[in-house]
């Protein structure tokens, strides 16, 4: 539909959960987080190793040359994963000490509790790790990269029923900007938030953080199901044929609720949230440093074929 002159009506979004308004999130929460994956063993953290100390674990480290290709280089892969390590001199505090997270990996929240779903939950992130693990193990090149990738990798889980149970896309991400402020990992002096909320004329709680924090992984019933029940092939290669009908909703917690949509992009619009192909996660854990936030990945079911 257009309007006089051709100029196309503006597509207006959904209100915020109302719910938000009547309980409230916190700005800080402390969850009770859980890890999973090889990098959630603390004590494994002292035995991570730099670009250099892998590099010459290769036959011939002299002949390395950067491809740029994070999926059939296991090198690129693991720089563009690690941007905000321990590997990088970064001081998120701005105190003078470096603290980058030798870990990476995305948040996962919960959000079903029924008998059907909990026992499921385990078994369900292990296949998650599983199938990132596999991802990695298809870059051919640099294979000792691949290796320290996935010691690497660490996938916090946040479960919480009283909280989380059936909640909304909304509420997920106010929770989910409550346990990153609880991190504190931004200046102590808070100019950088009010400065914020003026150019953005809000007072949302989006504190800042690393961008593996840009979006949260949620697991609700019907995906508990979905990772739960995989069955990997022999073959890594056919993990796209298997699980090409698996896909993850993510929720970009810097989403601050405009009243209209953007441009649509193949049809779409976006809202906050966005379905990934469960086979293409750890590729977008890797780019998402390339964009400004999640929204200009969208729509992440077509960004393979889109870049």
């Amino acid at each position: 539909m257009t309007g006089r002159g051709g100029k196309k009506e503006p597509v207006l979004l959904p209100p915020r959960d109302p719910s938000l308004e009547t309980r409230p999130v916190p700005q800080e929460r402390h969850f009770a987080v859980q890890a999973f994956g090889p990098g959630a063993d603390v004590e494994t953290h002292r035995q991570f190793q730099s670009i250099e100390a892998v590099e010459q674990q290769l036959p011939d480290a002299s002949s390395i040359r950067n491809s740029g290709d994070v999926e059939g280089d296991a090198k690129e892969l693991f720089k563009a994963l690690t941007q905000e390590s321990e590997l990088v001199d970064l001081d998120w505090t701005e105190d003078g000490e470096t603290d980058g997270e030798p870990t990476w990996g995305p948040v996962v929240i919960v959000t079903a509790y029924s008998d059907k779903a909990t026992p499921n939950i385990s078994q369900a992130i292990n296949n998650l790790v599983e199938t990132i693990h596999r991802y990695i193990l298809r870059c051919r090149r640099s294979r000792a990269f691949a290796t320290e990738a996935f010691k690497r990798l660490e996938i916090k889980v946040i479960k919480d029923k009283e909280l989380l149970e059936n909640a909304s896309d909304d509420r997920v991400r106010e929770e989910f900007n409550a346990y990153v402020r609880s991190l504190r990992l931004f200046p102590p002096d808070m100019e950088w938030e009010r400065e914020s909320q003026k150019f953005f004329k809000d007072n949302l709680n989006r504190p800042r953080g690393p961008r593996r924090y840009d979006f949260c992984v949620v697991l609700d019933e019907q995906t508990i199901d979905s990772l739960a029940s995989i069955t990997f092939p022999e073959d890594l290669d056919d993990d796209s044929e298997t699980l090409r009908h698996i896909s993850v909703k993510l929720v970009d917690r810097k989403w601050r609720y405009p009243k209209e949509a953007g441009a649509s992009t193949r049809g779409r619009h976006y809202t906050g949230t966005d379905i990934c192909p469960l086979v293409d996660l750890p590729l977008i854990c890797a780019h998402i440093y390339n964009y400004a936030d999640l929204e200009e990945m969208f729509p992440l079911d077509c960004y393979r074929d889109m870049h």
